[in-house]
Parts: C-alpha cells; structure tokens; sequence
C-alpha cells in the first residue's frame, strides 16, 4: 500500500480522521528528535520538546497553509520550542555547563581527545548557533530551508554559518 502524502494526511486530520497524525509522527519523530538533541544536549529535555512538537503540531495544524513542506514547519515548531527550552533553563540556572549525548554510529570517527573537544566547543556556543550546525551539518537540510525554519534569510544563514564555524574553531584551539 502506498503511504500518504504529508498533504493529504494534513487534510485526512482535517477531515476527522485523527488517527492519520500518527504517520506524521512516526514519519518525522526521529529526525525531529535529532534536531532537539542537537540544540539542547540532554536526552531527557530532548524527548519532551518532540513530544510538544508534536502536540503543538496537532493543536495548530489547522494553520498550517502549505506555504512551506509539512517537514519544514514542524522543524520550525521544534527549533521555536527547543530554543525556548534553552532560554528558560537558563533563566531559571538550570542549564548544566556540559551535557553530551552519544555520537551515532554513522558519524566519521575521530580519536576521543578531537570528539571531547568538539563537544565542549559545541557546548559553548549559543542555541541558536547549535541549531544551525545540527540542521546543516547533521540533518544535511539545505540553506533556503534551514532560513525557512530559522526565520533568517539565505544569506543571513550563511554568514551566521560561517561565523559559527569560526567561533567552534576558535574554541577547540583554545582548549
């Protein structure tokens, strides 16, 4: 059986059928999940911003008018929740100074002295820097939709980019 498209899933939602959400779900938790964990380094915190996701997805998905791919505004949902998360743990001095989540096995493999000091200058940086490594670099979305989900215009990406590689530079030479 071929599986639905995300726009006539959106419209059998619509329509009633509340169960075809959980194709959404089962079709964009995972690289949602990957998203977070990029932004936020904690596991835990990480599983609960998808889950709001998905649920603020649900809850508003009547307004979601097409404009961009179903991927691209639930990515969207996700970089606004988990960048949220990242503010008020901080405000609220929650926020650990070094969190680190396992390395896929599909990653290129580097020795544990590189790997500890990329994790450290990646915890360094700022969410919204972190966010753009994790959605260029680890989910390979390109730059017009990586500006579509981070609100930034194409070329305002690639220099925030560019500077954020700069910065995570700087910091492994430092250590």
């Amino acid at each position: 059986m071929e599986q639905p498209t995300d726009n006539e899933i959106v419209q059998r939602v619509a329509a009633g059928d509340t169960e075809a959400f959980g194709i959404v779900v089962a079709r964009y938790s995972e690289p949602i999940y990957h998203l977070v964990a990029g932004i936020l380094r904690n596991e835990a915190r990480a599983e609960e911003v998808t889950q709001e996701t998905f649920v603020r997805a649900y809850e508003h998905l009547d307004r979601f008018r097409g404009g961009c791919s179903l991927s691209t505004w639930l990515y969207r949902i996700a970089y606004n929740r988990a960048v949220d998360s990242c503010r008020r743990r901080r405000f609220f001095g929650l926020l650990p100074a070094h969190e680190t989540l396992p390395e896929p096995d599909d990653r290129p493999r580097y020795d544990d002295e590189t790997i500890d000091r990329m994790r450290r200058a990646l915890g360094r940086l700022a969410p919204r820097e972190r966010a753009l490594i994790a959605l260029f670099y680890e989910e390979e979305r390109p730059i017009a939709e990586v500006a579509a989900i981070t609100g930034l215009s194409p070329a305002n990406v690639k220099v925030k980019l560019h500077r954020t590689r700069q910065l995570l530079r700087k910091y492994m030479e430092t250590q």
